[in-house]
């Protein structure tokens, strides 16, 4: 009898074990599932800044990427993140917010310090640069050039998708620097 009852007490401790073991699977499946929907929808919100943009209504893109910002953050998502940010940089630039934009940029390369991530740097070494440049402070501007090609000519490899990030972003820093040329 004694052994019956040890032998229903393993059983159920089993069962409780075996319960609870997927029940943090699904736990972990349901936090894995949230954090892509989030991440999804920080790209909508981005989505949404770039139309503004488009339509030159600044308030409005800074809005939807502060919004994305803020749901990365949450989920941890830094990568994405700093790029984001560097996005918000941007948008300060265009809207001739130079000390918000710098603002961002310092943030971007902050955590891309932490991340070591060197294409992110090389990025943010770009912009602000192009930043320097607008403002006619060539030296400083020549010198963040510098620190964006060693730190992509350090990267070990060159993807296409870098490729396509980094004319994107020229692209980005020469509408910057036609549209305060047009402004002079």
């Amino acid at each position: 009898m004694l052994f019956r009852k040890f032998e229903y007490i393993l059983m159920n401790r089993t069962k409780v074990t075996l319960e609870l073991k997927q029940n943090s699977r699904s736990i972990n499946m349901v936090k894995t599932v949230d954090k892509f929907s989030i991440e999804n929808r920080a790209d909508e919100e981005i989505k949404f800044a770039v139309e503004n943009v488009i339509r030159h209504e600044y308030d409005n893109a800074v809005n939807h990427i502060k919004r994305a910002l803020g749901m990365l953050k949450s989920i941890g998502c830094m990568e994405k993140y700093v790029e984001y940010l560097n996005i918000l940089g941007l948008v300060y630039e265009l809207d001739n917010k130079e000390s918000a934009a710098f603002d961002c940029y310092l943030e971007s390369l902050a955590n891309a310090e932490i991340m070591r991530s060197k294409d992110l740097k090389a990025m943010i070494y770009s912009n602000i640069a192009s930043s320097y440049s607008k403002m006619g402070r060539n030296k400083e501007a020549q010198r963040y050039f510098n620190d964006a090609r060693d730190e992509y000519g350090a990267l070990p490899e060159k993807t296409e998708e870098r490729h396509r990030m980094w004319v994107m972003f020229e692209y980005v820093n020469n509408a910057i620097n036609d549209r305060y040329v047009a402004l002079s």
